[in-house]
Formats: C-alpha cells, sequence, structure tokens
C-alpha cells in the first residue's frame, strides 16, 4: 500500500497530501500552487525548481547534472521529478510562482464596424436570430459577443456588444494549459498521452476562457450568445476535442482547414442557450487562425507597397504580401522569446529582467522594479544583443570566460546577472545554452523571413515595411532584434512597425461580422505556404542566420 505524505507549500501556505507514486509538481497542481513548468514535466528544463525542507527525496540524475552539490545539499529538486519520502515544506521560488503580467494583450479599434451582424434581434423577448438558429433566452438588454486570441502562452478576450460593434471590456490571462508544458509539442505529446490527457487540456482551455467571460460580464457568462476563438492549429484541435496525431508528425496537417461552428454547449461553456463557438480558418498546420485574424486586422489599414506581417512566438508565423499576393511560412522559434526553457526563464512577471545594460555600469531593469528573480523573453533578447555589442559573446554565440560577470557553474559557462547573496536563493543567470536558444530562436526567424522574400522575389532592400505583431513584438526593442540580426539589417529602422496583439484585434471584428469572417477565409484560401522543408537551401540559410 502506497504511504500518503503531506506537504507544505510556502509562502503560500497550501496544504496538500501525496496520493499513490505522484510527483510533486502534480501535488502542487491539485493543491492550487502555481509552479511553472516550461518542459511539461520531462525535467528538460529549471522552470520547476523548489526547495524541499524535512524528508528531502534523493536527487534525481538530471538533478546532479544541472544543479550544484551545495544546491543539492540545500534541497533544490526539480518538482516534474521529485516523489515524497516523507513529510515536509517546500519553498516555491517568486520566479517559479509569478504569474505573468499581461500587458501587449490589448489592441485594435473600440468599435468594430459590423456589415452583416452575426446576430440580429428576435421576433421573441430575449432571443436572437443566427442564420436560422434561434440564440436564448439572453438575460441582458443586448446580446454579447465574446472574441478570444487563445494563445500558446496567454488568452486575451474582448467583449463586444453584437450590434452595435462597442468594445464593452478587455482582459487577458496566462493560459491555463501552461502547466502541461511552454510550447505546442509539449502540449501535443501530453495530449498523445491517452484521452483523459487530451481532456484535461481541452478542460483547461475552457476553464480559461470562461474565467475571463466571467471576469467581463461582472459574473454573468451566460449573457454571451456568441464565441469566436482565434489561435494556432494546435489550440484550436485541443479546444475542440480533435486528435493532434497528424499535427505532430510530418507532414503536421491539421484535421480541419475551415472555420468550424459547434454549439457552445458542446464544449461545456457556460453561455446562453444555444450560444454558438466560430473557430477561425487556417492556412497551414502550423500557420493557424490567430496569424489569418492578425493578416485580417492589418488589411483594414494596410501600408504601402510590399510588407511582411511577423508573429513571433513559441511558433512564428510570417506572411508576405506583395503585389497582391500573399506567401506564408511557420517558423520553430521555440519559447525562448516568451522565457521558457531558460535556465532562469519565466514569464513577465514583477522581477522579470527585462532590460539589460553592460556598456558603462552594469544595469538591470526589472518588470515593476523589483529584485530580480529570472529573465523574461525581452530580457532573454536584450541579455544577447548586449553580450555581443560588448564582446562578452563572440560571433558564434560562445561566452568568453575572461569577461566580469562570467563564471563556469555545473559544468558550462555563464553570466551572472544576480548571484545568490543578492537573490538568497538560486542565482539569476544567463547561460550559455541560454545563448544558443536565442540564437536558435532568432535562426529559425531571419531564415524562414529570408526564404520568404526569395520565394516572393522581394530583395530585402526592396521590402516597404517589416510589421511586428504579438504582445512580445510590442515590448522588445528592435535596435537589440537588428544588433543580433534577428531582421535583415538593410531594412531601415522606420520601416519597422511594432503593432501589438493583431490577431486579438482581428477577433473582434470576426465575433460580430459575417462579413469579416468572409473574408478571414478568403485569407486563409488565397496565402499560398512555403514548407521550408522542401528548401534545400534551409538548412543552410538557418545555420549561417545562427550567427550573431
Amino acid at each position: 500500500m502506497t504511504k500518503s505524505f503531506s506537504v507544505t507549500f510556502l509562502p503560500s501556505g497550501n496544504a496538500g497530501q501525496s496520493s499513490g507514486d505522484e510527483v510533486l509538481l502534480e501535488i502542487a497542481r491539485r493543491s492550487g500552487v502555481r509552479i511553472a513548468s516550461a518542459c511539461g514535466g520531462r525535467g528538460s528544463c529549471h522552470s520547476c525548481a523548489v526547495r524541499i525542507e524535512g524528508n528531502v527525496p534523493p536527487p534525481g540524475i538530471k538533478d546532479l547534472s544541472d544543479f550544484t552539490q551545495e544546491d543539492i545539499a540545500a534541497g533544490w529538486r526539480r518538482a516534474c521529478q521529485t516523489r515524497l519520502i516523507g513529510d515536509c515544506t517546500v519553498h516555491v521560488p517568486a520566479k517559479t510562482a509569478a504569474a505573468a503580467v499581461l500587458t501587449g494583450q490589448d489592441a485594435g479599434v473600440q468599435v468594430v464596424p459590423i456589415e452583416q451582424p452575426i446576430l440580429v434581434r428576435g421576433s421573441r423577448t430575449g432571443f436572437w436570430q443566427r442564420g436560422e438558429q434561434m440564440v436564448g433566452p439572453v438575460s441582458c438588454d443586448r446580446a454579447l459577443g465574446l472574441a478570444v486570441d487563445l494563445g500558446t502562452t496567454n488568452m486575451a478576450a474582448a467583449l463586444v456588444d453584437m450590434t452595435s460593434g462597442e468594445v464593452v471590456g478587455t482582459a487577458a490571462k496566462e493560459n491555463p494549459q501552461a502547466a502541461f508544458g511552454a510550447d505546442v509539442i509539449s502540449r501535443c505529446m501530453h495530449a498523445m498521452r491517452g484521452e483523459a490527457s487530451a481532456l484535461a487540456l481541452q478542460a483547461a482551455a475552457v476553464a480559461g476562457i470562461t474565467e475571463l467571460a466571467t471576469q467581463l460580464t461582472k459574473g454573468h457568462p451566460e449573457h454571451i450568445a456568441e464565441l469566436a476563438v482565434v489561435g494556432n492549429s494546435v489550440m484550436q484541435h485541443l479546444l475542440l476535442k480533435l486528435s493532434v496525431d497528424a499535427l505532430a508528425r510530418a507532414p503536421h496537417q491539421p484535421k480541419v482547414f475551415e472555420a468550424v461552428d459547434v454549439l457552445a454547449s458542446t464544449l461545456h461553456f457556460p453561455f446562453a442557450p444555444g450560444a454558438w463557438v466560430n473557430v477561425g480558418p487556417n492556412i497551414a498546420g502550423f500557420v493557424g487562425s490567430d496569424h489569418v485574424a492578425a493578416l485580417l486586422e492589418t488589411m483594414f489599414a494596410p501600408p504601402t507597397g510590399s510588407w511582411a506581417l511577423l508573429d513571433i512566438g513559441t511558433n512564428t508565423e510570417i506572411s508576405l504580401f506583395n503585389e497582391g499576393h500573399l506567401i506564408s511560412v511557420s517558423c520553430a522559434s521555440g519559447p525562448a522569446f516568451e522565457g521558457g526553457m531558460l535556465c532562469c526563464g519565466m514569464g513577465a512577471a514583477p522581477g522579470a529582467v527585462q532590460r539589460v545594460h553592460l556598456n558603462g555600469d552594469f544595469r538591470l531593469d526589472t518588470i515593476g522594479n523589483a529584485e530580480p528573480v529570472g529573465v523574461c523573453g525581452s530580457g532573454a533578447l536584450s541579455m544577447v544583443a548586449e553580450l555581443r555589442r560588448s564582446g562578452t559573446a563572440d560571433k558564434h554565440g560562445r561566452l568568453q570566460s575572461s569577461f566580469p560577470r562570467v563564471r563556469k557553474r555545473a559544468e558550462q559557462l555563464e553570466f551572472v546577472l544576480a548571484d545568490e547573496s543578492q537573490t538568497g536563493a538560486l542565482p539569476v543567470v544567463f547561460t550559455q545554452d541560454d545563448v544558443r536558444a536565442v540564437q536558435l530562436a532568432k535562426g529559425a526567424i531571419r531564415a524562414g523571413l529570408e526564404l520568404l522574400l526569395d520565394e516572393g522575389k522581394v530583395p530585402p532592400d526592396e521590402l516597404g515595411h517589416i510589421i511586428i505583431a504579438g504582445a512580445f513584438g510590442k515590448y522588445i526593442d528592435m535596435d537589440d532584434a537588428l544588433a543580433i540580426g534577428m531582421l535583415p539589417p538593410v531594412v531601415p529602422r522606420n520601416r519597422i512597425l511594432q503593432v501589438g496583439n493583431a490577431a486579438g484585434a482581428g477577433v473582434r471584428r470576426i465575433v460580430a461580422c459575417a462579413m469579416a469572417r468572409q473574408h478571414a477565409t478568403e485569407l486563409a484560401r488565397q496565402s499560398q505556404y512555403l514548407e521550408l522543408a522542401t528548401r534545400r537551401d534551409f538548412q543552410k540559410i538557418f545555420i549561417r542566420s545562427v550567427s550573431l
């Protein structure tokens, strides 16, 4: 018979009990304690590191290879790999427990035009007509639509009056699915474990959207008569309870390309009777409806001439518009630009390093001006740019051990941002592996953009504008992006536009207007998809693009 042990989590004070052969990360989730898990519990990152007191379990193989002997003696362990051996207390660091400050999620006009309404008032009080279907009764004086950008890391929502187009309110939160891994591949792997695992991911997405709906309707989600959702293909498949097996394997084909309408009740949303969910169309396996929504928003007021739209995230989608033609590509940039899979990576929460200054006096800018506890995506980009500018890293990304603040720890070089004496816990560092992760991310983006321009026969110096979309793209320093070669240096700085969450803005149009939905479908159908794997020169250009 398996013994049960008690655990107290600090600083929250939440108490938990082990059940069966589960790991500490699972106990924390069940006890309402947030512990980050960028790798989805595979033990390949450091995001779930906690310090255990009392009955301290022996270190695992990966703990022995990545923690120092001093760290191990102090009780530091990976929560995803640790099983309790007795009652204990678990100290959860601020980096591991902190929820992101969701800035940059809100974007778009405050009144969306409705050329052809999705809902019109019905003949009976409280009922609304949706084509041939009836929605209602809706227990408020107007029909409300919820527009959701379901991102891998965060979800953003806007409440829209379905008659006037007025944006009534906006909100955002971390995607609860992040507990199962920071990127789409981790989520796919979890879903493919079995039906229960896939349903857990679906329930997490529904719970997150419902929480936003409840917040925006002041406790009355039943007032919502329509839900429109855009997201990458994996997020859509998980929400719709579709298999992700084909997406996880080459050639990465989605089950559906077209927009999907389903009754909200079938997905367990507590909305008005007869409310529907519209999930937008995809371009390809990893160019989802979120990118289509961003294109839709851009097309309402497009720049003159040719332009490229980049939506940077764990998967970066890029589209090139030239002489009326659209070509799209997907780049596997990974979670580094969102703080995932870095040694001290974290979301954009208080204490996250967001800017580094190495030339002159060493200085860190952190979110909320708090003491540094980790590094977020913009901080990682800034870090690599400053390492290169100062010569602390060479053009190949190799850290130079002779420079101040560079030391060897746990068998690799790292740059110390805040040492143990400053943090009172594990140090905040940026390792050689972290530099490599940023190089791979920026290299994937640069290579994808170069090949897209080549396919569209647009020389980089003739590209009219580069539009950077997404919450991450809104806050990064473009000089840093240019410094590490993420974008072609021949594109003048004044031609690079940072527009924020264009996908969130586009889905506001989609939720209320049938013409916007039609336009989105046309954009998805018209866009030519470039599969990078079919280009013989991809590997050569990618390797070249990794250099700083």
